[in-house]
């Protein structure tokens, strides 16, 4: 028994009790609050939202989709009025060519038109030049009528090679449409009674349509009644 002490007492020397060293355990205590993350399928994140900015929306799921169908739509109004000013700035660019284009062939056709109309007059201007240069030599004073009158019926041929034609009115009911009366004349017979006695300067058409309207002089009769010449003075006063 002491032999056991003695060596209990020497182990005792040799290996004495191991004191604990103390491990410093630093414990990261998170400055984020907590979060809960709603994993139900039908509240998942669409399109271009992450699931990070999921977690801090604090606004209902139908709210959300209410606002995402509104950024859509406004997106999609703002592409289609771009798209709108774009293309009224081309069709205004087109209208413009082609009113420029429009303007351009009127002017050609009618310069054309102008240089048909003349050509048809040349020959009778020259005509005239050699009338005049006659009467410059001494020629008869005969001879130089019949010219002129070549001439004339030269001239009234061109104009109505281009549609134009007299307005013939003597002899005729008055027509207020195409003649203007400037004058009333009594009359004995009654048959002339607002008929065109004369012609004092002549009407014209062109295909048709009023170029100048006749002045003319029309009968009345002495048996017509005083209500019936207001209606000629209206005529004569237009």
């Amino acid at each position: 028994m002491a032999e056991d002490k003695i060596d209990q007492e020497h182990l005792g020397a040799e290996e004495p009790t191991a004191t604990p060293i103390p491990v410093k355990v630093k414990i990261k205590q998170s400055e984020e609050p907590l979060r809960v993350t709603d994993k139900r399928f039908w509240v998942q994140p669409e399109g271009g939202r992450t699931a990070e900015e999921t977690r801090f929306s604090l606004k209902p799921t139908y709210v959300e989709e209410l606002e995402k169908k509104l950024s859509d739509s406004q997106k999609k109004m703002e592409e289609v009025i771009a798209s709108y000013r774009e293309f009224k700035a081309e069709a205004g660019l087109e209208t413009r060519k082609a009113s420029e284009r429009i303007q351009s062939e009127y002017d050609k056709r009618l310069t054309q038109a102008k240089g048909d109309v003349t050509k048809r007059f040349i020959e009778v201007s020259e005509n005239l030049d050699r009338a005049i240069a006659a009467s410059d030599e001494g020629q008869n004073l005969q001879s130089l009528l019949e010219g002129v009158k070549l001439i004339r019926n030269q001239f009234s041929s061109a104009l109505s090679a281009l549609g134009l034609e007299e307005i013939t009115m003597t002899g005729e009911p008055f027509n207020p449409e195409v003649a203007e009366a400037i004058q009333t004349v009594e009359v004995e017979d009654e048959a002339e009674d607002g008929t065109v006695l004369e012609v004092v300067r002549k009407g014209y058409r062109l295909n048709n349509v009023l170029v100048r309207p006749a002045q003319v002089i029309v009968g009345k009769s002495k048996a017509s009644p005083p209500e019936a010449e207001p209606s000629l003075k209206s005529s004569q006063a237009e």
